[in-house]
């Protein structure tokens, strides 16, 4: 029989996938007091710190955080010599399960030292892009540091990251909204779907939803969407409703969702 996959599981934010272990790597236990976190980091949340460390606390860290020596780290990126410090290692892959074994009051976690630390930026997106636990707002930020930093088309995006060109347009779809409604999104004021919408509007247009505006322009019928309902199939699987759950919640209601389902476990 298959692993039985569960919702709330599925909805929960992870703990952060391991690199590959691989000839420019070796395996090393080191003091959390021997990191340094990468400046570049584009990850801008660390979520449910407090599920994750107390799962440390009784299992201990069983992913490998993957990291660079202080001096290849600077050889590639003199500039961070001041956020760096002292610390003789850099995380690349891991900032998450360092803040909750630091949290879990663990003194060692277990390493990969990547010998090469030239291209840790644009590994640091890819991996950021891939992973499930982020909201698509910060998927979009990191597929925008991907073609801002290296000039990668649309197309190149998708192939490098191993996800489909709309899976891309839809992200940077989002790029478009204003500042403040990309707070929005963020905080869960306004949900992706609405969020999406708003996107499609020029800049000087675009508003949160409920906001009254002097004149507002009537939306044709054959337009007019329900937002309020979300369809689900009940012979979707797991993975499947999750999708749809995340792309109609913003992510305070995902969380709750996620919460109450933990619950009835």
């Amino acid at each position: 029989m298959g692993r039985r996959t569960d919702l709330a599981t599925l909805l929960t934010p992870g703990g952060d996938p391991a690199p590959p272990a691989g000839r420019d790597t070796y395996p090393l236990t080191v003091p959390v007091t021997d990191l340094a976190e990468n400046p570049d980091n584009p990850r801008h949340e660390l979520r449910d710190l407090d599920g994750l460390a107390e799962t440390l606390r009784e299992r201990g860290v069983l992913q490998a955080l993957g990291v660079v020596s202080r001096g290849a780290f600077l050889a590639a990126h003199p500039e961070h010599g001041a956020a760096v410090g002292d610390a003789p290692y850099v995380v690349l892959h891991g900032h998450r399960r360092l803040a909750a074994a630091k949290l879990a009051g663990l003194r060692e976690v277990p390493v990969l030292v990547r010998e090469d630390a030239t291209r840790t930026d644009e590994d640091a997106l890819i991996e950021n892009v891939q992973r499930d636990d982020l909201t698509e707002l910060e998927q979009a930020q990191a597929i925008q540091g991907l073609i801002t930093s290296y000039g990668y088309s649309q197309r190149q995006v998708a192939a490098r990251i191993g996800k489909t060109q709309g899976f891309v347009s839809q992200r940077l779809s989002l790029m478009k909204l204003r500042e403040d409604l990309q707070e929005a999104l963020a905080d869960g004021r306004v949900s992706v779907e609405d969020a999406r919408r708003i996107a499609r509007l020029p800049r000087d247009e675009q508003q949160l939803p409920g906001t009254v505006q002097d004149a507002p322009a009537p939306v044709p019928k054959a337009r007019r969407r329900d937002y309020g309902v979300i369809t689900l199939d009940s012979r979707s699987t797991p993975e499947e409703l999750v999708e749809v759950l995340r792309r109609n919640l913003a992510p305070a209601a995902l969380e709750r969702v996620a919460e109450l389902l933990a619950r009835g476990r």
